[in-house]
């Protein structure tokens, strides 16, 4: 018995235009991301600076007092 095989009409991989719509949404959700991470190190950078001059202000408070205690000998 000789069988024949037909071709079936399954598609296998995927078309340019269903690549190209995957490739936008990945360019889409990079460029939200980036913003965000963007924004992230700003408000980083921000916190960082505030902490040293609060650091400096702390330093020169300290040196204040050391001088004004010394001068009591203490």
């Amino acid at each position: 018995m000789i069988r024949i095989y037909k071709k079936s009409n399954i598609r296998i991989g995927f078309t340019l235009v269903e690549m190209v719509i995957v490739i936008g949404i990945i360019v889409i959700l990079a460029a939200a991301l980036l913003t965000n991470v963007n924004e992230i190190l700003d408000t980083g950078n921000r916190a960082n600076k505030a902490v040293a001059d609060a650091s400096d202000k702390m330093g020169a408070n300290i040196n204040d007092s050391e001088r004004k205690l010394s001068e009591y000998n203490f």
